[in-house]
């Protein structure tokens, strides 16, 4: 039963689509009003 076990992990298809990853026009106002720390250390 355990042999072949990861042939049945289930796959998904990638939920993060490029054109809806980042928004340019959103980001000088999510530096001043959003989360920093969701930022990378370059981008804060």
């Amino acid at each position: 039963m355990w042999k072949d076990w990861y042939d049945y992990i289930p796959t998904r298809e990638p939920i993060i689509v490029s054109e809806l990853a980042c928004m340019l026009e959103y980001m000088p106002w999510f530096k001043i009003h959003g989360k920093p720390y969701l930022l990378s250390a370059e981008e804060r």
